[in-house]
Parts: C-alpha cells; structure tokens; sequence
C-alpha cells in the first residue's frame, strides 16, 4: 500500500561510534545489549572453546552481569539517598579522557566490528594525532570492555614484556633477608613466586577476555618494534596461549600471581593461572597503531585488518571535531576566530605540503579560548603549535 511504513531495520552492530561524554555514556544495560551482537567465533578462532561451549559461556556471563548490574543499581540507589541527606556524596565512574569527544568515520566503525566478529587484530595507520590511540579507549568505554592495557613499544621491546615481567632479584633479595633474620643453618620459606611475577598487558588481555566480552589491548607505535616483533606476535595471534616458565616448573595445578595495573586500576588482587598456561577463550579487541614509518613482514599484514585514518580535509570536517572537544557555548563565542585558525591550518597543510596532526589545532583553539593567542604573540605562537611534524 503507498501510504504502509516499511519497519525500521534493527541496528546490528557492536560498536556504534558514539561520540561519548560525561551525559553520553550507555549503561551497563545498553553495552550489554551491543555485546549480544558478537557472534560465535569462526571455527578456526575458538582458541580451546567449542562453538556449542562458547555460547554457553557467554549465556552464563550474561547471567552474571545482570545480577551485577541489578546489585549495582541498588548500590546507587542506596548512595543517592544517602547524599540527599547530606552524608555521603556519590561518586561517579571515570571516563578516560582520550575517550571523550573522539569522533569515529563510517570506515572506522565497520572495521572495529569486522575485527571484534574475526577474532582479527586491527592494524590503524596514520600520522601523529590523527586519533589512532582514542579509537581504542572509546571503543573500551563505549561497550564497557575490560582496558584498553596499553603496551607502548620500543626498539628495546620483547614479546615478553608484553606477557609478563618477574622479578627474579627482588625474590633473591627477599630470600637473603630472611636467612639472614633467622641464620644461616635453619630452615626458611622462600617467597611465593606469584608475589613477584605480574603479568604484562597483553597477558592481561588474554586473561580477562571472555565469550562475548573481549578486553582491549592497545599495542601502540608497533612499527618502532624491531624486525622480529611483528612474527612474534603472529605466533601467539595464531595460538592464543604462552607459556609462564617460573610457574611451569612448579609443577602444581594452579598459582596465583599480580595482575597488571593500568591507569584507573592500582589494585593488587591477586589472579589465578592454572599450570603455567594462560589461554584465552575469547580472542581480545587487538588495535595496533602504527605511524608508518616501516612495512610489515606479508604474513603478519595477511592476518591483520587494516584502518588508515585520514584528517578531515575540509573546514567542516574540522569543525565538527572541535564541536565534539570544546562546550558548545565556549566555541559559540569563538565562532569566526575559530574557523579563522582552522582556514589557516588548511593553508598550511595545502600550500607546504606538509603534516600537521589535529592536536595541533586543537591546541590552538584551547590556547584562543583562554585569550592567550593575542595580536603580539598570535603568529609567533601559531608558526610554534602548527610546526610540521
């Protein structure tokens, strides 16, 4: 019939993009529902779960986040009327800062949902500032995944700095003092090995990632890595476990050891890894960045997705990112001054051929909102912040 509505098509992705902050965050319910969207990992990716195990698994932490959300509603529940009566005042989760005003293209947002359904690593090139590193703590924030643990790289990094560190002096250190406190002939009890064995961010990840509810492991600048990092990496892409030897030759069924600590997480509580092995049974949300300064050994790009992320090339394409970063009535005041810079950051990237990152005009504009760009020092501070990178 002409005048029949066609039913509106159910949105099926995982991650949305949202540009999130403070008032836009989704709740745990929203999250839960995005997650439900990932599917059973394809039959080559089950990493030690059968498919039919994997969405048992899944159906039961489902279960179990919904008791916690339930729990934690009454906790705010509790603490609201509590802080009505002056008592208490109620605290409110933390959003990393990098996540905030990120705006994710089209192009972004179809590869971080390919990646989280192939249980493929997302290789993101671009220049400096181009937002590489905020794409993995908005997806982390928007889908309430465990991280992003983030692993810097080095030309001096190893794989194993990424699965776990011990300290094997301060152990022998330990065990000194104490022979010396009860003498050198009686018998002492050596450290636990777990109190000096932390797992690294990539062990983390592997850890904490179950069906359904991947963690998020940023490896950034991974093309300052030495020429073995890349196969390295494809080897335990491609299996899903190590191996911690200190703990292997324990011989016992299970140790408990330091968990990673990330920015907004400084506990200690210790983690449990049976017999040596950690093994993941859901492959974890792998971004890596890369400035493009090397090329990549084929296999290791075969098994990669890959996102190039570009600046905007337009004046508004530009503004809308500012619209994203700075209170709408601040920038409102700063309207033609604003657009103004950014005209002359185009000119520059035009005329010079030259790059420039973002951040750079988002400095600018900060530096223009609290009246420091004046007439006398405007050029000199402009030709400084928009220096080629």
């Amino acid at each position: 019939m002409p005048n029949e509505q066609t039913p509106e098509k159910e949105d099926l992705r995982i991650y949305r993009g949202l540009t999130l902050s403070d008032d836009n965050l989704p709740t745990p319910e929203k999250q839960q529902q995005y997650l439900e969207h990932i599917p059973p990992p394809p039959p080559w990716r089950t990493f030690g779960l059968s498919v039919e195990d994997w969405n048992k698994e899944k159906a039961n932490l489902k279960q179990s986040q919904q008791s916690k959300n339930k729990n934690d509603l009454q906790a705010q529940a509790i603490s609201s009327t509590t802080a009505a009566n002056g008592t208490f005042k109620q605290s409110t989760n933390q959003i990393d800062p990098r996540a905030k005003g990120f705006v994710a293209n089209e192009q972004a947002i179809e590869l971080v949902n390919a990646a989280l359904c192939l249980r493929r690593p997302l290789l993101i090139e671009g220049n400096p500032g181009s937002g590489k590193t905020s794409l993995a703590y908005a997806v982390a924030c928007e889908l309430g995944l465990p991280g992003p643990y983030r692993w810097s790289i080095v030309s001096r990094t190893t794989l194993k700095d990424g699965l776990y560190a011990y300290d094997a002096i301060g152990r022998l250190q330990e065990t000194s003092r104490r022979r010396q406190k009860v003498g050198e002939t009686s018998e002492i009890e050596e450290p636990h090995v777990g109190d000096y064995l932390r797992l690294g961010p990539m062990g983390m990840a592997f850890h904490q990632s179950r069906p359904g509810k991947p963690a998020v492991l940023l490896i950034d600048e991974i093309d300052k890595s030495d020429i073995d990092m890349p196969n390295d990496l494809l080897h335990i892409f491609e299996e899903g476990f190590f191996e911690i030897p200190e703990l292997a030759r324990l011989q016992s069924d299970s140790e408990k050891v330091l968990p990673y600590r990330s920015q907004w997480d400084d506990s200690d509580k210790k983690i449990s890894i049976e017999k040596g092995f950690v093994q993941c049974k859901e492959f974890p949300l792998v971004l890596m960045t890369s400035n493009e300064a090397r090329e990549f050994p084929p296999a290791f790009l075969r098994r990669c997705l890959r996102l190039s992320l570009r600046q905007p090339d337009t004046e508004e394409g530009f503004y809308t990112i500012l619209e994203k970063r700075f209170k709408p009535e601040s920038l409102k005041q700063l309207d033609e001054p604003a657009k103004e810079l950014i005209r002359e950051f185009l000119q520059r990237l035009k005329n010079r051929e030259v790059k420039l990152a973002t951040d750079q005009l988002l400095n600018a504009v900060y530096l223009l909102l609290q009246d420091k760009l004046t007439q006398e020092n405007r050029q000199f501070l402009l030709d400084t912040i928009f220096k080629p990178l």
